[in-house]
């Protein structure tokens, strides 16, 4: 049986809601260039693969996290999955904003999030992780413990995961980037000599060029 990352990777690169560049990169929000990208929102328009991806998050929470009592989603590409998950677990869902709305309420936290409940947050990807930090820190202040954080893909960057243990944020992930490198290599769709150049983007995305 193929292990789940590789299986999760195959999905995702299959609906090309990953994509690999290394010779015409994407450029991130924060300016960096990245030669690969990954769109979520692709998920929601094929049932079986945002059926697949549902279940294998909830069966995460529930092995991982299972005094988890609330679901909460960081806005706004998770929120659908988010809704999904907490609906499959029968659990109460909020979404939470990286930044306080600069309008009504001015909420970060949107639904009915009580002080001491158990939290499992839900993000579709990790990559320098300054959102989920920021959504987290929004939970704590509001009294309640975060129990982990589960993605359906890591970029497996090392300064986001020093992050993630600094502020004691257990990471969980469906998939990676070494297991979308290796079934991409599997499939054809980059060569051997490309996965030099991720590597080389990986280790200082940064300061990283084509």
């Amino acid at each position: 049986m193929k292990p789940l990352q590789d299986y999760v990777a195959e999905m995702l690169l299959q609906v090309k809601a990953l994509k690999l560049q290394p010779h015409n990169p994407f450029t991130w929000a924060n300016g960096w260039e990245s030669p690969i990208y990954f769109d979520s929102r692709k998920i929601l328009s094929y049932p079986r693969i945002r059926t697949a991806i549902k279940i294998q998050m909830a069966r995460a929470i529930i092995e991982q996290y299972p005094d988890v009592e609330v679901i909460a989603a960081v806005a706004t590409n998770a929120i659908a999955m988010g809704m999904m998950v907490a609906e499959l677990l029968g659990l109460p869902f909020v979404y939470i904003h990286p930044e306080p709305k600069n309008h009504g309420f001015e909420n970060m936290i949107e639904g009915d999030l009580k002080p001491r409940q158990n939290v499992v947050v839900i993000e579709d990807q990790v990559s320098i992780g300054r959102n989920s930090l920021l959504c987290v820190d929004a939970i704590r202040k509001n009294g309640c413990k975060v129990l982990g954080l589960v993605v359906i893909f890591n970029y497996e960057l090392q300064p986001t995961a020093m992050k993630l243990r600094d502020m004691d944020v257990e990471l969980t992930s469906l998939t990676n980037f070494y297991a979308v490198l290796r079934h991409a290599v599997e499939i054809g769709y980059i060569s051997e000599q490309d996965v030099k150049g991720f590597h080389n983007w990986q280790k200082d995305p940064e300061k990283w060029q084509k």
